[in-house]
């Protein structure tokens, strides 16, 4: 390629190079001017007045208001479970059974002697009821039945593990053929009457959180209401925290015992009041200014704020009901800009 040939492929090149940078002025010009004649697409919403809250936000595990977990009373195999996690039942129903002859329970012992004493009380009754025995004589007979039988109940009790209160089978921490050891935890129950969150509240914040504070627990999209009934008066020295119990009544089929769910406590309740988000706040030189819709053009207001949360403020001056907030679109804008207000998501 001779030295012309290769002059002109180069201006052909810069041709190219110019075309393509006037061609990107031109389009940006277009734009400035579609938003000069169209006005710049804006988004809006009423000014409304609402309750302006400030909550405190934690995470807690929901469980049973009343909850008891059941241990072993002897060490052996587990020979059944009647129920599993979930079922429902009452109080005193039977849950897991152990062996009739587990040493430690001596169950078979105390039948065999419970049936025996309560021939002889049942015969000794009639003999009384005849007048032929003393009354002591069958006060003492009586006796021995009584203590025969609280034995016999209490060996049961080893061996045939019942349910402590009525509600829902929360958890099951043993298997068929498992053997366990005196103590052992085996299952627990939750009452259906309602849920309850412990929450380890903070030394900062403890002091905002009294008996009575507003709760809100919400898992995924179900919410429950509730309010604070008991605080620590002394602080957890492993966690450093205090602890903070919260109840829930009502029971909600959706919402089951053992969830982590966001737990808001509401420290500050303000109704009839203008809330604006802080995304929308300009500040400028310390002060605070909201972009408004006026006769499609936009009009930046001074506002004075009150309370916050560092998310939402509270507007105690600069706005009123009805007034049309811009709340997407606002990094365009300029004062008196035309604007084109769009509606919809």
């Amino acid at each position: 390629m001779n030295k012309r040939t290769i002059y002109i492929v180069l201006l052909v090149i810069a041709a190219l190079a110019f075309s393509g940078c006037g061609k990107k002025a031109d389009d940006a010009k277009s734009m400035e001017q579609l938003q000069s004649e169209l006005g710049v697409p804006v988004r809006t919403s009423p000014v409304e007045r609402t309750t302006y809250q400030q909550t405190l936000k934690y995470n807690a595990s929901l469980s049973g208001i009343e909850e008891s977990t059941t241990s072993a009373m002897v060490g052996d195999v587990i020979t059944s479970i009647r129920f599993k996690v979930g079922d429902r039942v009452k109080k005193g129903d039977l849950v897991i059974k152990f062996p009739p002859n587990t040493p430690a329970a001596q169950y078979e012992q105390a039948q065999s002697a419970f049936n025996s004493i309560s021939a002889i009380h049942d015969r000794m009754y009639r003999l009384k009821e005849q007048g032929a025995i003393s009354q002591q004589d069958y006060d003492n007979v009586k006796t021995q039945f009584d203590v025969s039988k609280a034995n016999l109940q209490s060996s049961e009790q080893m061996i045939n593990v019942l349910a402590p209160i009525s509600g829902v089978i929360t958890d099951i921490m043993v298997n068929v053929s498992e053997k366990v050891f005196p103590g052992q935890p085996l299952f627990t129950v939750s009452s259906t009457n309602g849920y309850k969150a412990i929450i380890m509240v903070p030394e900062s914040e403890i002091s905002k959180v009294k008996e009575g504070t507003p709760v809100k627990a919400t898992w995924e999209d179900i919410s429950i209401n509730g309010r604070i009934t008991t605080s620590a008066m002394a602080m957890d020295p492993n966690r450093k925290a205090f602890r903070v119990e919260a109840s829930f009544p009502g029971f909600n089929s959706k919402l089951s015992y053992g969830v982590t769910a966001d737990i808001d406590i509401q420290i500050l309740s303000k109704p009839n009041v203008i809330v604006v988000e802080r995304h929308l706040l300009v500040k400028e030189n310390g002060d605070s200014y909201v972009w408004l819709a006026k006769d499609d053009k936009a009009v930046r207001v001074p506002v004075t704020t009150g309370l916050t949360d560092q998310l939402a403020y509270e507007i105690t001056s600069g706005l009123e009901e009805g007034d049309l907030l811009i709340t997407q679109g606002i990094k365009s804008l300029t004062e008196g800009a035309k604007i084109r207000i769009i509606e919809g998501n």
